[in-house]
């Protein structure tokens, strides 16, 4: 809600690689935190709309606003790493005690990310949604193949783990 009296004097442009930003940047007290800095930034090509918001939380008050930017992007791809493992693949709801089951697990994780990815030639999202898709093709063609075998729906139930 404080974003939305932020006018464009109120902040300063910030190039980081090859993008600008308009950035507000807030210095203090947080949510338990003593000392912090709060980036609001939106593209500087873009309106400074909530939809377009982007908010950066740093415990470091040394850096500079292009520092924090470019660690933010440097950070990101590995952030939507993890929320697609743990939304896409069920990452956050393995529980395992011993180091050995966690290295077997996330060897599992990172074999299916790239197979994914491999498989769709683009990304993990896109990838995902293939294998996902070949799958649901799979079963609809053995369904198929049962019924024209006249196979009784309760073995078809059964087979597919559903009964």
């Amino acid at each position: 809600q404080f974003a939305r009296y932020i006018e464009s004097k109120d902040t300063r442009l910030v190039t980081v690689g090859q993008e600008r930003y308009r950035v507000y940047r807030y210095e203090g007290a947080i949510h338990g935190l003593d000392d912090a800095v709060v980036l609001l930034a939106w593209k500087a090509n873009q309106p400074m709309a909530p939809e377009h918001l982007h908010c950066i939380l740093s415990t470091d008050r040394e850096l500079g606003d292009e520092d924090i930017l470019r660690y933010y992007a440097q950070r990101w791809t590995i952030e939507c790493f993890f929320r697609q493992a743990k939304d896409q693949l069920k990452l956050d709801g393995y529980r395992v005690r011993h180091i050995r089951a966690v290295k077997r697990y996330w060897a599992v994780v990172l074999l299916s990310c790239v197979y994914s990815i491999a498989e769709s030639r683009q990304n993990l999202s896109t990838g995902l949604e293939l294998l996902r898709s070949r799958k649901d093709h799979s079963v609809v063609e053995f369904i198929y193949d049962a019924a024209k075998q006249d196979i009784p729906v309760d073995v078809i139930k059964k087979q597919l783990r559903i009964a």
